[in-house]
């Protein structure tokens, strides 16, 4: 994870013209009971990424159509109006959109699939079967099936009570791609090993969250400014469960912060009126 010649955090550069209109996305904050503590499970974005390339992210992506589909939401347990009303959501199917593009994102870029095989269990990846799990994460990788299909090839079932909401950020105005992103935790299922895609990822760890902003402020990896805010909010935390059952009534009201000049310095202007350096 050395990268000294890159910038701990990353600030976006201002484009000309309108601010662009921000997508709607989901991520996912994996967690684990580690030797040392708790851990969160981060990926590196290629380099040739038109977002935050070479940074240190949690697994995560775009909205899709298909994660919309009445077939992908018939493919799912464990979904209720509560979830939504955490999410802040009064569109109860947007927000069970939200969850399941983040299930699927969290599966095509980390190989974590948060999912419920026939019997009702939590799916196991079963390494006797690893070229049929590799097979189904290229396939909705490439687009080559629809999430819907693919679970129902699969046989599993999306679990979206894996996933509880964390936080919810927009990306500042002045950034040329913009994006109203959903955080959700889920502790990492048993019976899988995670790995990045070797496509958009190229490199994976499991952190402590404390320890991943001390080397980002060391100039050892890069970590945009969300992800340093979401890394903080985990350091007071001792176990997986307790990320998770603190997720249970967090503010949903979404988080835009402000990128203004400060003394001929970029600060960012959370806002509750805090200035933080980049």
């Amino acid at each position: 994870m050395n990268r000294p010649d890159r910038p701990s955090f990353v600030l976006p550069v201002e484009p000309p013209g309108e601010p662009a209109v921000p997508r709607d996305s989901a991520t996912v904050i994996v967690v684990r009971d580690g030797a040392s503590g708790l851990e969160v499970f981060m990926l590196e974005r290629h380099l040739r990424s038109d977002f935050a390339g070479g940074a240190y992210v949690f697994p995560g992506g775009t909205l899709d159509v298909g994660d919309s589909s009445p077939e992908l939401a018939a493919h799912t347990d464990g979904w209720s109006s509560a979830a939504a009303r955490e999410m802040g959501e009064a569109d109860e199917d947007r927000a069970r959109a939200l969850v399941l593009c983040a299930i699927r994102e969290t599966f095509e870029e980390a190989g974590i699939l948060l999912a419920h095989d026939g019997q009702g269990r939590p799916v196991r990846l079963d390494p006797a079967e690893a070229d049929r799990w590799r097979a189904y994460r290229r396939a909705l990788q490439a687009g080559e099936v629809d999430p819907a299909e693919g679970a129902r090839r699969a046989g599993v079932r999306f679990a979206a009570d894996a996933l509880r909401f964390w936080a919810r950020w927009i990306t500042p105005t002045m950034s040329p791609r913009r994006y109203d992103t959903r955080f959700f935790v889920a502790v990492m299922p048993e019976g899988q090993v995670p790995l990045h895609d070797d496509i958009e990822t190229t490199a994976s760890a499991w952190v402590r969250p404390d320890d991943a902003v001390r080397r980002a402020l060391a100039g050892e990896f890069s970590i945009i400014f969300p992800t340093r805010k979401i890394l903080e909010s985990l350091a007071e935390f001792s176990t997986a469960q307790e990320v998770f059952d603190a997720a249970v009534g967090r503010p949903a009201e979404p988080v835009l912060p402000l990128v203004v000049i400060e003394n001929g310095e970029g600060r960012i202007l959370m806002p509750d009126g805090t200035s933080h350096a980049p």
